[in-house]
């Protein structure tokens, strides 16, 4: 386990800290369904501090893991998605889970 444990965190590293990864796991469910996600629908799924949610998804979207957009009937609000980037690497993850040796 301890090399499960490993290949793990290197994904998650490339990705930021665990605050982050929890983010972006809520982006990637929310875009899966097809529906954008909001700054204050992130403050209701992800269990992090405003002020921390607010500060993470700005590293994230500086670095281009996540992108942000205006939504299309209310110019003031922002949804956000993942990068190709961040897609390429969640992808790699679940394949190494998948292949993993685990008897």
């Amino acid at each position: 386990m301890r090399d499960f444990n490993r290949m793990v965190a290197r994904h998650i590293e490339t990705l930021g800290t665990r605050e982050d990864f929890k983010i972006l796991l809520e982006i990637a469910a929310s875009q899966q369904k097809g529906t954008p996600l909001t700054l204050k629908q992130l403050l209701i799924d992800v269990n992090v501090p405003q002020s921390t949610l607010k500060r993470r998804l700005a590293g994230l979207v500086r670095r281009r893991i996540v992108t942000k957009q205006m939504t299309a009937n209310d110019h003031r609000v922002y949804c956000y998605n993942l990068s190709d980037k961040a897609q390429g690497i969640l992808k790699k993850l679940i394949a190494d889970i998948r292949e993993y040796p685990w008897s």
